[in-house]
């Protein structure tokens, strides 16, 4: 009998089941022993094609002399996709290829990820490796042993999961097509470099559509009515929902918009002098606490307390999962464990306690018991992978040894978001498993004379539970979630229904409202993940929204990149606004390639392909007739809108007379290496910030403000270090015209003026 081939889509985990299945010999990309081989993917080895590989112009050529021929043959329609192998990991497909070729191979465990990206990522691998071996699924969502043995134990046929494959094909190649023809198609159109995605430009609308309402949102005073009581509480009144006051002086939501009827009803009160207590409410509520993280709640969570980017705290998460190993798979979109999991949690909450900063908590929770029900235990709501959780490492971990890598620091990783990182899992674990906060909630109704009713509300806790352990570990949460009005806080005195109260004055707030705010990655990732609730069809969507917890980061990430949106900040906050071009885009997009409906049409079908009840042929039909439908659309479509930027001007040209521009050259990390300032008309007019002159003699580059007054005034007066060392004397820089092969030339000079 030969070996058994298992192919798992990560090294953490084909490590996890060489252990279990017995291949300890660790050999180049591959465990060996007991029988089995067990390999590994690192994400993506296979994927798609560029359109060159098919006969189109290539991607770096569509503005060349074959520009025409590019925007004739879109859309981009391969006859038949084709598979390549990606360059960053082609030595490790060379692995498993050569595995699965081997004549000692009995058949394959597929031991991918359970969602339907891990079934097509390890058939893309066995497709492009010619593995013509019988397969297996192995089917488990945690990495516990016994999970694994079981799963071992239970391989099931992988036709189970033919129809689920081809549905995720059909994705694959739909979204290929939208993102080659229409980013051309547009680009090519309005001579700019348009990128369109199915889920990227949904996600920029988002931005537009929010910046929009920000921006045309015209402010409404209206007041309110405060009534300050002699029984030492305020009673308030919004607005008219009783029909109080005529039309005439309200809004459609019965604001009141005449501070004068505020103002006649406030004096008829307190005039009155008393009130009635007319009614008295008294309820007892809970809070549960909040689940366990999935990556996009950590990077909700991180962005809003400490302002990481999703990217960075992606970054960081991934760097705590591989270098530090301590926190499990972090790329995912579950905050549930599976059942397996659970007696393991009360060891894992007694590691954490060994960190002198969680022992209290740790202590405490253990005390009370851990509250594990269905919001923390489901195994049906567990795909891929379940919830982020501590590993067995964090044991007397050494803080100490956070240091990222320089892989790691490229991609945003420090010190202080490692250790930041980290505390907001180590205290969600223990904070999902505490008790409810607990309180009772009072809400007081005072009628008046004159038919007016005023009402307050309160609360006193009973029970602090989840919020107590929180705002020890990680301070007062003071999220908009959490904000109150001031009327909720107050304390009531001992009071009963049908009590008079007295009035000490009544009076007229203003009031106004108030815009919705531009998004933040916290809120537009919440936007992403609750696509689906505003639009028609969209319950497809409840649960997974557009993209996936692993893409969204890079989703926003490559919108900053591409320079459709932009960071303003407001406060300590980092705002996102759409720029110039974005809302360029989704001017000119054709409004269905912006909407998140394309997204749920796709589902499902998709869906009903892995139900067997729509076929592959018919999903690419109906998209080929759609895509085609959009490229005639926008080829037809005639704007007014230009992609063109304009460029700032910095001066006047002392040759010319024509605009100086900016030039500004970076370095492969996008750091600045130096500023030039150039003539519009190419008079031959040139400074470079960091030209040798200014570097002989300053031992440095000229700032811009000192380049600026260069350019207005002909000449650049500095105090300049004499070589001696002893004193300095001043410097004049001047501009001096050169000639070389018939060109003129800027040339810089420095003449001695006097010593000092």
């Amino acid at each position: 009998m030969g070996y058994i081939l298992c192919t798992a889509e990560k090294p953490s985990v084909a490590k996890d089941i060489a252990r279990i299945v017995g291949a300890e010999k660790r050999k180049d990309g591959f465990f060996e022993g007991n029988g089995y081989l067990v390999t590994w993917a690192i994400g993506h080895l296979v994927g798609l094609a560029e359109p060159s590989a098919y006969g189109f112009v290539p991607q770096d050529q569509i503005y060349s002399e074959q520009r025409q021929q590019a925007y004739d043959e879109l859309p981009l329609i391969p006859d038949n996709f084709k598979l390549v192998v990606l360059d960053a990991t082609k030595n490790q497909f060379r692995v498993i290829k050569n595995l699965m070729q081997r004549d000692d191979v009995d058949f394959v465990i597929d031991c991918g990820d359970m969602g339907a990206e891990g079934h097509i990522l390890q058939w893309f691998i066995r497709i492009k490796a010619g593995c013509k071996k019988p397969v297996k699924r192995f089917c488990a969502t945690s990495m516990t042993d016994e999970a694994i043995r079981a799963a071992m134990d239970s391989l099931r046929p992988i036709d189970d999961f033919k129809n689920i494959i081809k549905g995720e094909y059909c994705k694959k190649k739909a979204d290929w097509i939208t993102g080659m023809s229409m980013s051309r198609v547009e680009s090519l159109k309005y001579n700019a470099g348009i990128n369109v995605g199915r889920v990227q430009s949904p996600t920029l609308y988002f931005v537009v559509k929010r910046y929009l309402e920000v921006s045309n949102f015209k402010v409404t005073n209206y007041f309110t009515m405060d009534a300050e009581l002699s029984e030492g509480f305020h009673v308030y009144w919004t607005k008219d929902t009783d029909g109080m006051f005529p039309p005439s002086v309200k809004d459609s939501e019965g604001r009141i918009l005449n501070r004068s009827e505020t103002d006649r009803v406030s004096a008829e009160i307190e005039q009155g002098k008393t009130g009635l207590v007319s009614d008295i409410v008294k309820q007892k509520k809970a809070t549960d606490r909040p689940q366990l993280y999935d990556i996009t709640e950590l990077q909700r969570d991180a962005n809003k307390k400490y302002g990481y980017t999703a990217a960075v705290t992606l970054a960081t998460a991934q760097a705590l999962y591989e270098t530090q190993k301590v926190l499990s798979y972090p790329r995912t979109d579950s905050r549930y464990i599976t059942s397996d999991l659970q007696h393991y949690m009360t060891s894992k909450i007694k590691a954490i306690g060994t960190s002198s900063n969680y022992s209290n908590a740790v202590d405490t929770l253990l005390k009370d018991g851990l509250n594990i029900d269905k919001k923390i235990v489901d195994d049906a709501k567990v795909t891929d992978h379940h919830a982020i959780l501590t590993t067995e490492k964090i044991e007397f971990f050494n803080r100490n040894k956070l240091y990222p890598s320089p892989e790691e620091k490229n991609k945003g990783v420090t010190v202080e978001t490692l250790n930041n990182i980290l505390d907001l899992v180590l205290c969600r674990m223990i904070v999902s498993f505490s008790q409810p906060y607990i309180y009772e909630q009072t809400t007081i109704s005072v009628t008046f004379p004159n038919g007016f009713i005023f009402t307050a509300s309160g609360r006193k806790n009973i029970s602090m539970g989840w919020k107590a352990v929180q705002e020890s570990l990680l301070g007062k949460d003071k999220s908009e979630d959490d904000v109150r009005d001031s009327n909720e806080e107050q304390l009531f005195p001992n009071i009963s229904k049908g009590q008079q109260v007295n009035i000490k004055r009544c009076f007229s707030v203003p009031k106004k409202t108030t815009p919705p705010k531009l998004h933040t990655e916290a809120t537009l990732l919440t936007a992403m993940e609750n696509a689906g609730a505003y639009i028609d069809n969209g319950a497809i969507l409840k649960g997974k929204g557009i993209g996936t917890q692993a893409t969204r980061a890079e989703i926003i990430k490559k919108l900053f990149d591409t320079g459709v949106i932009e960071t303003t900040i407001k406060g300590k906050t980092n705002y996102i606004q759409p720029t110039a071009k974005g809302l360029g885009i989704i001017r000119v997009l054709p409004k269905e390639l912006y909407s998140p409906q394309i997204t749920a049409d796709w589902e499902t079908k998709i869906a009903k392909i892995a139900e067997g009840k729509y076929t592959e042929d018919d999903f690419m039909i109906d998209f080929i007739a759609f895509i085609k439908d959009k490229v005639r659309e926008v080829k037809e479509s005639e704007t007014n809108i230009s992609f063109k930027k304009e460029r700032e001007v910095f001066g006047i040209c002392p040759w010319c007379g024509k605009d100086i521009h900016r030039y500004t050259k970076k370095n492969d990390k996008d750091k600045v290496e130096n500023i030039s300032f150039y003539c519009s008309d190419k008079c031959g007019f040139n400074l470079d910030t960091s030209n040798q002159t200014f570097t002989i003699y300053l031992n440095r580059s000229i700032t811009e403000a000192e380049a600026k007054r260069f350019i207005s005034k002909g000449s650049l007066i500095l105090n300049i270090n004499k070589k001696s060392g002893d004193g300095t004397y001043r410097g004049e820089f001047v501009f001096r015209e050169r000639i070389y092969n018939s060109k003129k030339y800027c040339n810089i000079q420095c003449n001695k003026m006097n010593a000092q």
